[in-house]
């Protein structure tokens, strides 16, 4: 069995855009999607404080709220950067938000993919604990009967 194998859940929207495939098939969609990405250089576009002021303004829908961080376009994150209090002057929001809104669709989803692998770190972290919480919880159930 090869070192990389992986076990996926693939939902009924990825199933649609993959069609029938193998495992080559999911593989070339995946590059072909990080080719897309990075075709688009977000450090052009966004300075680094900028994008660190992204990451902290997108840090709870990135690491807690996955649902509905899934549903997260450039129109949310100029929602989110508007109404933003850690942005130091309105200028400055007028300007980041300003660059949300003429993002091309590669564009927007580069940006949204940069600030996710971004948080992706933090999130496994949080999920693994969550496990070991769980399993914790389960062996004192066990342990008590």
């Amino acid at each position: 069995m090869s070192a990389n194998r992986k076990s996926v859940f693939l939902s009924d929207q990825s199933l649609d855009i993959l069609g029938p495939f193998s495992s080559g098939r999911l593989n070339l969609v995946i590059e072909k999607y990080g080719y897309l990405m990075q075709t688009e250089n977000i450090a052009a576009l966004f300075s680094p404080c900028e994008m660190e002021l992204l990451y902290q303004i997108t840090k709870e829908q990135a690491t807690q709220e996955w649902d509905s961080w899934r549903e997260v376009t450039a129109r949310t994150l100029w929602a989110l950067v508007i109404g933003s209090e850690n942005i130091e002057t309105n200028e400055n929001t007028k300007e980041l938000a300003g660059k949300m809104l003429v993002l091309t669709p590669v564009q927007e989803v580069a940006l949204i993919e940069t600030i996710d692998r971004h948080w992706a770190v933090e999130r496994d972290r949080r999920f693994k604990a969550y496990q070991e919480r769980k399993m914790k919880a389960h062996e004192e159930r066990k342990r008590a009967l």
